[in-house]
C-alpha cells in the first residue's frame, strides 16, 4: 500500500513508502502528484510551461508504467478523482473541443493509454 507521498519540488524528488520499502524517484520539473489508492499507482505531472506537459504513472514499487505528453493542442491542468475513486487528469484546450475547454482523461491499465472520458465542469 502506498503511504506518505511526498513531493519535494526543489530537489526534483518524489518519495513514498510501500510496505517496508522507502521509494525515491527523481522527477525533473515536478509539479503535482496524487496517489490512486484503488489501483495502487502514483500519478505525477511535470514540466510546467506554464501548465504541466508530461504525465508519468508509477506502480507502488516505483516502476514507471506510463509516460505521455499532453494530448495534441492541450495541456495537463490538474489531477482529481472520478466517481470510481481512480485518479484522472484534466486537460485544458485553448479552443473549445465539442463545447468544452477542459476534459477528463483516464489511464487504462490494459490498453496502457489515455482516453478522453468526458467534459470537466
Amino acid at each position: 500500500m502506498i503511504k506518505n507521498l511526498n513531493c519535494i519540488k526543489e530537489n526534483d524528488l518524489l518519495q513514498w513508502t510501500c510496505g517496508e520499502s522507502n521509494i525515491l524517484v527523481n522527477m525533473p520539473f515536478l509539479d503535482y502528484t496524487m496517489v490512486d489508492s484503488t489501483r495502487q499507482l502514483v500519478f505525477a505531472l511535470s514540466e510546467p510551461k506554464p501548465l504541466p506537459t508530461v504525465l508519468t504513472i508509477f506502480n507502488a514499487q516505483g516502476e514507471k508504467l506510463f509516460w505521455s505528453a499532453s494530448p495534441e493542442g492541450a495541456f495537463f491542468n490538474y489531477l482529481t478523482f472520478n466517481l470510481s475513486k481512480e485518479v484522472v487528469v484534466v486537460c485544458s484546450y485553448p479552443e473549445k473541443q465539442n463545447g468544452w475547454h477542459d476534459w477528463f482523461y483516464s489511464w487504462g491499465m490494459k490498453r496502457n493509454a489515455l482516453s478522453r472520458s468526458g467534459p470537466a465542469y
